[in-house]
């Protein structure tokens, strides 16, 4: 009786190793098949740590391209919060240099990652001071601008790349002047701009806002206008004028912008000439378009006449 006991065992035992073999079979079948091993890309932000405090980086690109393979399953589901890539700023000398990327994937394997390595310039931190100036922007009429103005701070402090930092000397505050007129306040976003104009990014600006207080006022322009001769009347038979010149022939006016766009000259006013019976020299009066403001008032018309004999 016990011999057969223990043959019992020894099957039960052996047909349990069976099941156990068919069951991790069938597991690895349907994992192969319902769950197998893939390759993927995907894009991922490339992040910078242990920077320097006083240095500064330049054109890291924003992402690399990373292969993982690993499970479908686990390269599919958040696949980008499972990865992570990074440059290690940590030994970055001044100047520039070539630095890998590293990149940790929680879910499988990395294969290949583009680029492997990223070119970056980097540069010393610099601290300026440096005053503040207003630029209107926005709708506005060309007569009206910014008079009396008072910016607080009036100014502020830079911080950024030296190589950058030693092009600016000032910071611009935007004002958008559409719709005001008198006095108004406005709060702006300071700008970093070059000698030449030009926005410089990557500074930072501190404080970064303004505010401002301001007048908008009536603009006026002066600029040189040619005169022009305005005659009335007829001249007398067998007169006939041979010449004419006015002196100044260009007088010098000042006008609000929008008049000085449509405004090509100033006449005269009309010289009267059917009583003209030889040369003269007579002054004359311009004829000045509202809000014109000149120089001089009158001008000297000079007519040379020649009379046709009667045959």
């Amino acid at each position: 009786m016990k011999f057969f006991e223990d043959l019992i065992r020894k099957e039960n035992l052996f047909a349990r190793i069976i099941c156990l073999l068919v069951a991790c079979g069938l597991w690895v079948y349907v994992m192969t098949d319902q769950n197998p091993i893939v390759e993927r890309n995907v894009e991922v932000r490339l992040q910078q740590v242990n920077l320097p405090s006083n240095m500064m980086v330049f054109n890291a690109p924003k992402s690399v391209i990373v292969k993982v393979r690993g499970t479908r399953t686990k390269v599919s589901e958040n696949l980008e919060s499972k990865l992570a890539a990074v440059i290690n700023l940590k030994h970055v000398t001044e100047g520039q240099q070539n630095v890998p990327v590293e990149v940790d994937f929680s879910g499988g394997d990395v294969i290949q990652v583009l680029p492997k390595e990223v070119s970056v310039y980097v540069d010393t931190v610099s601290e300026k001071t440096v005053p503040v100036i207003t630029r209107i922007v926005g709708g506005v009429s060309s007569d009206l601008t910014i008079g009396h103005s008072v910016i607080t701070p009036a100014q502020v402090t830079l911080r950024g790349a030296t190589h950058r930092i030693d092009k600016v000397n000032k910071v611009v505050a935007p004002i958008d002047v559409t719709d005001h007129s008198g006095d108004f306040q406005a709060e702006s976003e300071l700008v970093a701009v070059s000698d030449d104009g030009y926005d410089i990014p990557n500074m930072k600006i501190i404080p970064e806002r303004v505010m401002v207080q301001a007048t908008m006022v009536s603009q006026m322009l002066s600029v040189d206008m040619p005169v022009k001769l305005v005659v009335s009347g007829e001249l007398p038979k067998g007169i006939t004028v041979t010449k004419s010149e006015i002196l100044p022939d260009k007088v010098r006016i000042t006008a609000p912008p929008s008049l000085l766009k449509e405004l090509k000259s100033i006449n005269t006013k009309p010289v009267d000439v059917s009583k003209l019976m030889g040369s003269i020299v007579v002054a004359v009066e311009l004829d000045l378009p509202e809000k014109v403001i000149p120089e001089l008032r009158t001008v000297q018309v000079r007519l040379s006449v020649e009379r046709q004999s009667n045959k």
